[in-house]
């Protein structure tokens, strides 16, 4: 198999952890602006609902929201990438299969209409919702 295919092995938990928090202290642009329309929304509802670079198992979510076990991604241009792609793919299998409802968003949809972005994200936490309760 070819090198670059290869899956390399997880980093452990706490080599996680740190990863994480080096991500959460330098957030993409945008990153930082999701998380302002985030917390802006309701007149500030969602504030301190969710947490940023959470560790899930072998993976470090963008954004997740623990109550309803939504995860969101924010996917800056080297997600087009092939072997990125790959990983994308199975990291959305691992979560589904551990219950977390997963969106991802283009940097362009976070700094493009925010009506279209406020709907699909209502729809993403209608979803997890729904499925929670299932």
């Amino acid at each position: 198999m070819n090198d670059r295919l290869r899956r390399r092995a997880p980093p452990d938990a706490a080599a996680l952890q740190c990863i994480a928090e080096a991500r959460r202290e330098a957030p993409t642009r945008a990153e930082r602006a999701l998380e302002a329309i985030l917390n802006g929304l309701a007149d500030g509802a969602l504030e301190g609902e969710f947490r940023r670079e959470w560790v899930c198992g072998e993976w470090i979510l963008d954004f997740y929201f623990p109550a309803v076990r939504l995860a969101i991604e924010v996917d800056g241009g080297y997600h087009r990438a092939t072997l990125q792609l790959s990983r994308d793919l199975h990291k959305a299998a691992a979560l589904d299969a551990a219950g977390v409802t997963l969106v991802r968003l283009k940097n362009q949809e976070v700094f493009g209409d925010r009506e279209r972005l406020v709907a699909k994200l209502r729809e993403a936490w209608r979803a997890s919702c729904r499925r929670a309760r299932a």
